[in-house]
């Protein structure tokens, strides 16, 4: 098939399928209405996406915040912890010491119940 032939060829493809989009009552201004009005709204979409997007510097500024803030509870939870630990050794070594001594009275309390 010649290059020629091949361009009547195309062209007369396209005839007919413009014929017979008319026929189906769909002409390619139709349908170049349809994707016109599938892309309205568009640029406002951008646009307001636009408006929620940072530059890197604010975002980078943002992370580094966030960062402080992390450090920060950190290092109060370490602080409450070892409180709590402290105060779990104190409470228990004070509990250690009052069984110790409820022991030593019960012994001596034995004692004097056998003696009599």
């Amino acid at each position: 098939m010649a290059l020629q032939d091949f361009d009547n060829f195309y062209c007369s493809a396209i005839l007919f399928n413009m014929k017979q989009e008319k026929a189906n009552g769909t002409t390619l201004d139709d349908l170049a209405n349809m994707v016109a009005r599938g892309f309205e709204g568009v640029d406002k979409r951008f646009e307001d996406m636009g408006k929620r997007m940072v530059i890197k510097e604010e975002f980078n500024t943002r992370i580094g915040s966030l960062d402080k803030k992390v450090d920060k509870l950190d290092y109060q939870m370490g602080e409450v912890y070892d409180i709590l630990k402290r105060f779990e050794e104190n409470d228990i070594l004070n509990l250690q010491k009052r069984v110790q001594i409820l022991e030593k009275a019960v012994r001596a309390l034995a004692t004097n119940q056998t003696s009599k």
